[in-house]
């Protein structure tokens, strides 16, 4: 498709953990689908391959000149003297930071502009007005401002709307916004640096009775079940205080749930938003088609282990019949660090005879031999990582494990696959309550917890025993339940909210109305 001066241009800046990633290569694919529209996509080396390869399975041969729309670019952030990982993360954004910026000049300047993993120069086109930032990089929104004072700046929330709601809106509609005053009046009363009195706050899980739009109450604690402080002490204060510069900075907001999914939290967001003239967006899920082949093949490359996956799925599939297998995943970063639970829920697993696989991609993830033989012996099957939405549109699938990290849980949707849920941390939780509780399509693990986790449930008034006895005792009367009559019943509800969730990408649903609503602001 050659260059036509007319067509606006849109900026997505995105980097990593890969959880983050992926929504955003469907969301630049879905917006060159839907409009001719340029698409720059800036990303890291270290998953370049992967952000193509994702990017290009949403597009087959009947859209492959739509595909020309969008550009990969990765950024260099080469960064060198890190002391840690933390550090050389931040010396990483750091570098990040510096390059996009100098990239997004030559963008603004109409310049052609070069990809630092390939070296490819990629010609000439329109000046970009508007700029799509994941928060994860959020406090790129000011540096555009300051850039191109006309540029509309939109976040990227790959996260639950009703989290967002609850952490980002004034405490007068329901939310926890005071958080970055009440961090500087604190730091200003006892003289501590600001990002020290943000990083305690972050950590600080109390007995706070919290109400999201559309959901039963919890306690502050409740949102952070398991020990994760090895993940997120040291930068989490300063994350939220760039946070929430950065929902004070931008025009608007893209969130990838669709409305069905959590009706109530994205209309307070919509009518908080529309009193300060901002956008909100509802346009999810945002998933590559899993039926096409293109799509099929790309995700599969994405996991060397592909091939062995399939041919357990197909084996157990013809040996125990459909539904009959569980997959546990975990995400990309989050793994119990209380083993001794994992190990007496894989027993347990064992002990029914039930085949799964088990997908540890976490650094966390350290499998002693003796927990690998007991699998491989068992008939399960281990894999560093996993080719996640093949896994759960095989028919051998019964029941997927989840940490209910936001993407995985709407995949799992999706997918019509039903989910045991294992909450780690942020929106894990009230994922959970909101399919265990809302949508009636999963249960939730209790005995698993650690730590803040092992306080009061507000919804039950009661807290885990935190005995192996009773761990294993609970995942027995869950699986029973999962294989038995109830499971179907989940398994009903499940499919009847895929339909819904459909539906919302269908021309005048839910999501293809916003993205409508989103394309008209591009000019």
């Amino acid at each position: 498709m050659g260059f036509q001066a007319h067509i606006p241009h849109l900026v997505i800046a995105g980097v990593e953990p890969w959880g983050h990633a992926r929504p955003l290569c469907a969301f630049a694919a879905q917006v060159a689908l839907t409009r001719d529209v340029y698409v720059t996509l800036f990303t890291v080396p270290r998953v370049f391959d992967r952000v193509k390869t994702e990017v290009a399975r949403a597009f087959g041969p009947e859209n492959s000149e739509r595909q020309k729309l969008v550009r990969v670019i990765a950024l260099d952030t080469n960064a060198e003297g890190g002391t840690s990982y933390q550090e050389t993360m931040r010396k990483e954004q750091e570098r990040y930071f510096a390059n996009f910026i100098a990239t997004y000049q030559t963008l603004l300047e109409k310049k052609p502009v070069t990809c630092s993993a390939t070296k490819t120069e990629y010609s000439a086109i329109s000046a970009p007005q508007t700029v799509v930032i994941d928060f994860i990089v959020g406090a790129l929104a000011g540096i555009v401002k300051n850039l191109n004072a006309k540029a509309q700046v939109v976040c990227f929330c790959s996260a639950m709307a009703s989290y967002a709601h609850l952490f980002f809106a004034p405490v007068e509609r329901g939310g926890r916004g005071d958080f970055k005053q009440k961090v500087h009046r604190i730091a200003e009363e006892t003289g501590k640096d600001v990002t020290e009195v943000a990083e305690e706050l972050a950590h600080t899980f109390t007995d706070e009775i919290c109400q999201i739009p559309g959901f039963p109450k919890m306690y502050r604690w409740e949102f952070d079940p398991q020990d994760t402080k090895i993940l997120t002490y040291g930068h989490l204060g300063s994350l939220w205080l760039s946070l929430f510069d950065t929902f004070d900075q931008c025009d608007g907001f893209l969130i990838t749930s669709p409305e069905v999914y959590e009706p109530a939290a994205i209309s307070a967001l919509k009518e908080w938003f529309a009193e300060s003239k901002r956008g909100l967006w509802a346009v999810g899920p945002l998933l590559p088609s899993s039926g096409s082949e293109g799509a099929k093949t790309g995700e599969e490359s994405l996991s060397a282990n592909s091939d062995a996956i399939k041919k357990f799925m197909d084996e157990t599939w013809a040996k125990h019949g459909e539904r009959s297998m569980l997959y546990i995943s975990f995400g990309s970063a989050f793994w119990p660090l209380n083993f001794e639970k994992l190990d007496a829920f894989i027993d347990v697993i064992i002990e029914k005879k039930i085949p799964f696989i088990l997908s540890h991609s976490s650094p966390l993830a350290q499998l002693t031999d003796s927990f690998k033989e007991k699998v491989e012996k068992s008939g399960g099957l281990l894999t560093p990582w996993s080719p996640q939405q093949t896994i759960l549109v095989h028919p051998a699938l019964g029941w997927f494990v989840t940490h209910c990290g936001h993407n995985s849980t709407l995949e799992a949707i999706s997918s019509g696959v039903p989910m045991i849920c294992w909450p780690f941390h942020a929106d894990q939780s009230p994922n959970a309550v909101n399919l265990t509780e809302n949508h009636q399509v999963a249960y939730e693990l209790f005995e698993v917890r650690t730590n803040n986790g092992l306080r009061p449930i507000y919804r039950t008034g009661k807290a885990p025993l935190n005995t192996i006895d009773a761990l294993k005792a609970e995942v027995r009367e869950v699986l029973e339940k999962a294989f038995g009559e109830d499971g179907e019943r989940k398994r009903t509800n499940v499919q009847k909210l895929k339909a819904q969730i459909d539906a919302a990408w269908k021309k005048g649903g839910s999501s293809d109305v916003d993205m409508g609503k989103f394309l008209d602001t591009l000019t």
